[in-house]
């Protein structure tokens, strides 16, 4: 059972954390991944399905832009953090007031004037509460990455697709919907996890303390017949606390705008069609219902009321307001993107600051990184002689590279990988991550699959030991090796 004590203050909705004290977060340390511990929800979309939301989406309203060019889409599957606890609350104390009218002579203006004044009393009580938190509530799902914006991210979350969770399996890194396969959308990605559970946990704290607190408020205003509470000491514990990771299925738009990327979510299981991302409006319609408003204002009101000409009232009733409106909306995604990326740097920072002494609470939570890292150390000399045609193996190995090749890409790494030749470095590496994850020869049973496997691993791994490098790609898109 974890015991955490919390203050806080609220007046009218608002609440400021006065002092909280930290607990631990007891994890099991072992060797290597467990896979009854990474589990994700499965594609229940297809792409087709996908766009139709996307459009929907970016279409609601009579001013918003409909988008038409979409310069990327990938499927991804991308961390989460889901927590569930039952808490025990207590309310330590707090502040209840009683709103009432008084009427009281104000010597400056000489008149008597009422205005409502609160009267508060501290009250002393150990009312305690019990509720079950389970991890269906969308507050308790937690972005596990700093890769996108968690704001557009959280509008993904589900309370009934987390119930689909499953184990993660190979198969699961492919799709089997031929539209994908059409689309070029045949391999799924595997974003890693980079937030670490001792961050998340505050997250699910906040979340959950919150709403505890809210609580506290609505007991205290019914149980005294008062109107307003404040300052509300309470103490927590948290029995059966527990995170678990979870990769949710998801269909990424990327869609440019004044020479910036914008990424568009849609969630790919659940039927409700969840998205997440900034909506685009068009300017032209805005300020072509402002400038007729403006001008219907005028001919309403006219011009002389305000020591205006006609002339001067069109321009500065009519022009000028449409102009602000206009360049306000085509620039608003963009002032929006940067006070996101800010607050997204200081946030990385912050947490790096306050997670940089611990280490991860979960080794599973970085498996697909020491699984890349040492299964590329064991492959390393097979590589070499697999590159190399030492081998009669390699060779063959080789010559299906060659085959597959194409002028910009003359030994098939980038269609290994699945990726296009001007894919970022984290899509090259969600690509090998979910590849890895299908063909790594551990996973198969029989010879024949595992010696397929292995084949398939070392093309895979070989692509990624040079397509990561940002050396060994330069050279193997100018001279066709590395």
């Amino acid at each position: 059972m974890i015991k955490h004590s919390h203050n806080s203050l609220s007046h009218r909705g608002r609440r400021f954390v006065t002092n909280g004290a930290q607990s631990g977060y007891r994890s099991q340390k072992r060797d290597g991944p467990k896979e009854d511990k990474l589990r994700l929800v499965p594609f229940r979309m297809n792409v087709t399905q996908a766009e139709e939301v996307f459009q929907k989406y970016h279409g609601h309203s009579f001013f918003s832009a409909k988008v038409s060019q979409v310069d990327k889409i990938e499927a991804l599957y991308i961390p989460f953090w889901a927590a569930s606890t039952s808490v025990k609350s207590k309310i330590l104390s707090a502040q209840v007031g009683w709103d009432r009218l008084v009427t009281r002579y104000n010597r400056v203006t000489r008149q008597n004037e009422t205005s409502w004044e609160t009267t508060w009393r501290t009250i002393q009580t150990q009312h305690e509460f019990s509720n079950t938190y389970p991890s269906t509530i969308p507050d308790l799902q937690i972005y596990a990455s700093y890769k996108y914006r968690r704001g557009f991210v959280n509008q993904i979350r589900s309370g009934t697709s987390i119930l689909a969770a499953k184990p993660l399996q190979p198969q699961d890194m492919e799709s089997t919907d031929s539209e994908d396969k059409r689309r070029g959308l045949g391999n799924r990605g595997l974003d890693p996890f980079t937030l670490k559970p001792a961050i998340a946990l505050k997250f699910v704290k906040t979340a959950i303390e919150e709403n505890e607190v809210r609580k506290a408020e609505q007991w205290l205003v019914q149980n005294y017949k008062c109107d307003q509470s404040r300052i509300i000491s309470m103490d927590f514990q948290y029995n059966n606390l527990v995170l678990a990771p979870i990769y949710m299925p998801v269909y990424v738009f990327s869609i440019r705008h004044l020479d910036r990327t914008f990424r568009t979510f849609v969630q790919a299981h659940d039927a409700a069609g969840l998205v997440g991302g900034l909506r685009f409006y068009s300017w032209q319609r805005v300020s072509a219902v402002t400038a007729i408003c403006a001008i219907a204002g005028l001919a309403i009101m006219g011009t002389s009321r305000f020591g205006m000409t006609m002339t001067t009232g069109f321009w500065l009733g009519v022009v000028a307001p449409s102009l602000i409106v206009a360049w306000s909306v085509l620039y608003y995604p963009i002032l929006d993107l940067r006070v996101r990326d800010m607050w997204r740097q200081r946030e990385m920072a912050g947490h790096e600051e306050e997670a940089s002494s611990a280490s991860w609470d979960a080794d599973w939570t970085k498996a697909y990184d020491r699984f890349e890292e040492e299964q590329r150390r064991q492959d390393w000399s097979e590589n070499q002689q697999y590159q190399q045609g030492s081998s009669q193996g390699s060779r063959s190995s080789s010559s299906s590279y060659s085959s597959a090749g194409t002028a910009d890409d003359p030994q098939g790494y980038y269609a290994t990988l699945g990726v296009s030749k001007s894919a970022s470095v984290q899509e090259i590496q969600s690509a090998f991550r979910g590849l890895a994850m299908k063909w790594h020869p551990d996973r198969f049973s029989t010879p024949a699959e595992k010696a397929t496997g292995k084949k398939k691993f070392q093309e895979i791994t070989a692509a990624y030991s040079v397509l990561r490098d940002p050396k060994k790609r330069r050279a193997y898109d100018v001279y066709g090796r590395s």
